[in-house]
């Protein structure tokens, strides 16, 4: 009775096994013609999507349609439409009646989507899943019209003649292992069988246990058999055993590296999209999600088409996958104006391979380029800029000389105007260079002060001494406020003398004739002061913030018809700064200029206490 229940327990597994195998089976078949489907479809609609849609006027027409009508009525291809921007039909191979019953929706949704797409839906008035593949058709940049394609996907039985006899073929090989376990089970259990019977005819026949039962095959020989057997099986549990904890290492090593690069992505400063073949999204870092403003789970599994809703870069996207260019990344320059307002980013696509370099997916990224941009403006507009300030005197002093060496000047007191001049601008051409130099070496910290003690006092009649020729010309009160003692410096007195100068010769420059500077000296607590207020034509509002800034000038026509080369002040600035000091200035038009230098005191040794 017990065999029997064993039996009918055992063919009942057997049964329900079968039944899960052929169902298992449908299943992988069932994606395996899918994934046929969709590389099919999308390797078809991608096919014809390259073509111009003058060859669907034209004399390609009828080879086009040839060679489709041959995947119509053979590869499970029921429908191909292509139509213009409007919408319009130029192309139809379809069964009959099959157009009529494509949902609207469908059609709509594939007309207005920029990249591939697929759609699965139900045909009308029948039990066929249909799939729809459309890929738009760019020319120039622009969409010039859409390639459909629907595929039937016929529905799989379960109990196929080919299943059958697979299940056949499994259920024979079954049955033979199943006999085989079962004698090799037999056997295995073979010397337990004889300890148990054996140990029972001990019990039973009470056989009393000698030293001399172990010599001869007794209880100690069973019992070191047993031992053997228990060893071995030990031996064999601790050799598992450590295969396992080796590929629990290995996982965690391998989940560690995962994390690790994840966390990598997500802390490098540009956004990166990873997707899988269907364009679907796998991976997107947190730049990106940031950028997008979306959550991790909004974005993960989803087309990339319904993420980035970006027309620019869908098409770039389109016509690199249409390419199949697998040579490097490839580019373009775009902008986020709802995003990332006023910043521009370079969008760079590059193909996933494998390992057997075969491609897996694409790689997206997005790098904000917005200060690169800006430098390279800079850039263009420094060389214009130094360009013309030192075209200009070069120009001058080219013209002129050449007119004194042609002796086209008789008049004496021409002359030494032309010479004066030619000197004027020489100086004004070299005073540039230094500025420039000086600049160039404060910017890259190859700029060495050389301090030494200064005394005020001759500081302040050198800077008074080099511009008081220019305020006489125009009948400029200089004025001097001086302390009684005059404190002494410890700093680079060249340097301190050119940022000085720079601020008493704007003053002389941007103040009109017959006007009023006034040239202060003080000290308070740990600073000395040099203070510079002229009533000249001020600064405005706007372009106060900018008077440090290299090569800003202001563009009120008064200062404007005056030489310069924005130079002066972000020279005096970044000098001031060097010796740990500060500037400030005040202005308003027409009210005249206020700068003030506060320089630190320094401790300073003459000699050996």
């Amino acid at each position: 009775m017990k065999v029997q229940r064993i039996t009918i327990a055992t063919l009942v597994i057997f049964v329900i096994g079968i039944g899960i195998f052929a169902q298992t089976l449908q299943q992988q078949e069932q994606r395996s013609r899918t994934l046929d489907l969709q590389q099919k479809g999308n390797y078809l609609v991608s096919l014809v999507a390259l073509h111009p849609m003058e060859d669907f006027y034209g004399s390609k027409r009828e080879y086009i349609v040839k060679t489709l009508a041959e995947y119509v009525t053979s590869d499970g291809l029921i429908y191909c439409i292509v139509q213009d921007p409007t919408g319009s039909p130029l192309l139809s191979l379809a069964h009959r009646d099959v157009v009529a019953k494509i949902p609207t929706e469908v059609e709509q949704r594939s007309l207005y989507v920029n990249g591939l797409i697929r759609q699965t839906y139900q045909m009308e008035g029948t039990d066929h899943t249909i799939s729809e593949f459309a890929k738009p058709i760019f020319e120039g940049g622009q969409r010039s019209g859409t390639v459909r394609m629907g595929f039937d996907l016929p529905p799989i039985s379960m109990f196929s003649l080919g299943r059958i006899k697979l299940m056949a073929i499994m259920a024979f090989f079954a049955f033979s292992m199943a006999i085989l376990v079962y004698y090799g089970v037999t056997l295995a259990l073979r010397p337990l069988h004889e300890v148990n019977q054996n140990f029972r005819n001990i019990c039973i026949d009470s056989v009393p246990v000698s030293s001399g039962s172990f010599k001869n095959g007794g209880v100690g020989e069973i019992i070191k058999g047993l031992e053997q057997s228990v060893f071995q099986l030990k031996d064999r549990y601790e050799k598992i055993q450590a295969e396992n904890i080796d590929l629990t290492t290995k996982y965690g090593v391998t989940s560690f590296e995962k994390h690790n690069v994840f966390n990598i992505l997500d802390s490098i400063n540009y956004g990166i999209i990873v997707t899988d073949i269907q364009d679907n999204i796998t991976h997107i870092n947190s730049y990106m999600l940031n950028l997008l403003d979306k959550k991790r789970d909004e974005v993960i599994d989803h087309p990339l088409s319904d993420v980035l809703a970006h027309d620019q870069i869908t098409a770039f996207l389109s016509q690199q996958e249409a390419l199949k260019q697998n040579s490097g990344a490839s580019y373009i320059e775009t902008t986020f104006p709802e995003l990332a307002s006023g910043e521009s980013f370079l969008v760079s696509f590059s193909y996933l391979s494998g390992r057997e370099e075969d491609v897996i997916g694409n790689v997206i990224s997005f790098k904000n380029i917005t200060s690169e941009k800006a430098a390279e403006n800079a850039k263009h507009e420094f060389i214009t800029r130094i360009t013309h300030e030192l075209l200009t005197p070069l120009t001058t002093i080219n013209s002129y000389n050449e007119m004194l060496m042609d002796d086209e000047i008789d008049n004496i007191e021409m002359q030494k105007e032309f010479y004066n001049t030619i000197n004027e601008e020489t100086n004004r051409l070299t005073s540039l260079v230094k500025n420039l130099l000086n600049i160039s070496k404060i910017e890259m910290g190859s700029l060495t002060l050389h301090k030494g003690l200064v005394k005020s006092d001759w500081l302040f009649d050198d800077c008074l001494t080099t511009v008081e020729g220019a305020a006489q010309k125009k009948k400029i009160t200089i004025e001097r406020n001086l302390p009684d003692s005059f404190p002494s410096l410890f700093a680079d007195k060249e340097l301190l003398k050119v940022a000085i100068i720079n601020i008493l010769g704007n003053a002389v420059k941007y103040t009109p004739e017959n006007g009023h500077i006034q040239f202060m000296l003080t000290e308070q607590e740990d600073f000395i002061i040099f203070e510079v207020t002229d009533d000249g034509y001020g600064i405005s509002k706007e372009d106060l913030p900018h008077v440090f800034d290299k090569f800003y000038r202001s563009t009120d026509p008064r200062v404007t018809e005056q030489t310069g080369s924005g130079l002066g002040l972000a020279l005096t600035s970044e000098i001031v700064r060097l010796h740990g000091g500060e500037i400030e200035v005040n202005s308003k038009p027409d009210e005249g200029s206020y700068f003030k230098i506060r320089l630190p005191k320094e401790e300073y040794y003459l000699g050996k206490q």
